[in-house]
């Protein structure tokens, strides 16, 4: 069920309405949980959203993370026993949402998106995963199994740095970390493939490689459309009171990360506009070398053109008409005259 169908049933329904609205990317919902204090850790896939209860009531950190937004009760737990409000879930279910922070008094909703770059359709995959942080649990919600948050969970399990002894603000650091270096690393994927192109567009500039560079420059928008909303995120985060303040060196790394990121998008533009450049020029210079030659070669013509057609007139005293040696001194000259004209072009450096 696509987005449009999607926006057809919510249509009428009161602000608030737990529909999804996006690409059906999973029919099913998967939760799991990872729970830890210091020395603690415990992981679980729940078969329902009840079971988590038994984690988030303790004094420990609990991510819960959900794959799929097809079970709506999910949702409705957390409009009803987290008291989330219901226009900020809504925003959770729309997954074309832009990015974006909501900070209220005692929790945190935000909106990002996960990108990997497909190098065989040259396109941007993207996906959108919600973050909600209250109290001393963090929900996480995608539209489909698999994330760029190994790290993550990887520093969790081998209790790697300082996540286990700190909060959900240093969690939320963590994996808003994971996510903008993952940017990094497509954006950088992305600048090698231009490169690569860039070399291909100098020896064969053709049609195919300029729908290449137009996917490249569509590639640039979507990015920047990504990218540039969560510098506000970030300092909507160091603003709050609810992100503990240690965590807030931290996060000024991210936004180190995330400038970094930026600049690899707008390079990443400019170059698809340079290369545009470049292919026009290259097309235009091709042009100019076919044009020189063609003009080389009616300019030896003409001569040519000229001797035979004084000698193609239809007059009855033309003297040489009657020598046996004219037919081939005129074959003489004329060959005389474009070997002339060849070595003339050369020294010109006009060939």
């Amino acid at each position: 069920m696509g987005r449009q169908e999607d926006l057809r049933r919510k249509k009428g329904l009161p602000p608030g309405s737990l529909i999804h609205v996006g690409d059906e990317k999973a029919a099913y919902t998967n939760i799991s949980i990872t729970d830890y204090k210091k020395d603690i850790l415990a992981e679980v896939n729940a078969d329902n959203i009840d079971d988590i209860f038994q984690y988030t009531d303790s004094d420990s950190v609990t991510w819960v993370n959900v794959e799929g937004l097809q079970d709506i009760s999910v949702f409705t737990t957390l409009r009803d026993r987290f008291d989330v409000h219901p226009l900020l879930i809504e925003d959770i279910l729309d997954t074309e949402h832009r990015p974006k922070i909501n900070v209220l008094n005692d929790y945190i909703v935000i909106l990002l998106k996960m990108v990997w770059f497909n190098n065989e359709e040259l396109q941007i995959d993207e996906e959108q995963i919600s973050i909600v942080v209250k109290d001393q649990a963090i929900f996480t919600f995608q539209e489909k199994a698999g994330d760029v948050l190994d790290p993550v969970r990887k520093m969790i399990r081998q209790n790697l740095g300082e996540i286990r002894e700190k909060g959900t603000g240093y969690l939320t650091y963590s994996i808003l970390d994971a996510i903008v270096d993952h940017y990094l690393i497509e954006s950088e994927r992305i600048t090698e493939h231009i490169e690569k192109l860039e070399e291909e567009l100098v020896l064969n500039p053709d049609q195919a490689i300029l729908q290449q560079i137009y996917h490249y420059k569509n590639i640039g928008m979507q990015l920047r459309k990504v990218v540039w909303p969560v510098k506000e995120i970030i300092t909507g985060l160091e603003k709050t009171k609810i992100i503990d303040m240690n965590t807030e060196f931290y996060l000024k790394d991210v936004t180190d990360h995330i400038i970094h990121v930026m600049d690899m998008v707008e390079m990443t533009r400019t170059m698809a506009t340079n290369l545009l450049d470049v292919y026009f020029s290259s097309v235009s210079h091709r042009m100019n070398e076919v044009m020189k030659v063609l003009t080389i070669v009616s300019t030896i013509f003409i001569p040519l053109t000229f001797i035979v057609g004084v000698y193609g007139m239809n007059f009855r005293f033309m003297p040489e008409l009657n020598e046996h040696w004219a037919y081939p001194a005129i074959w003489i000259v004329m060959a005389s005259i474009t070997l002339g004209m060849i070595i003339y072009f050369r020294k010109k450096r006009w060939f």
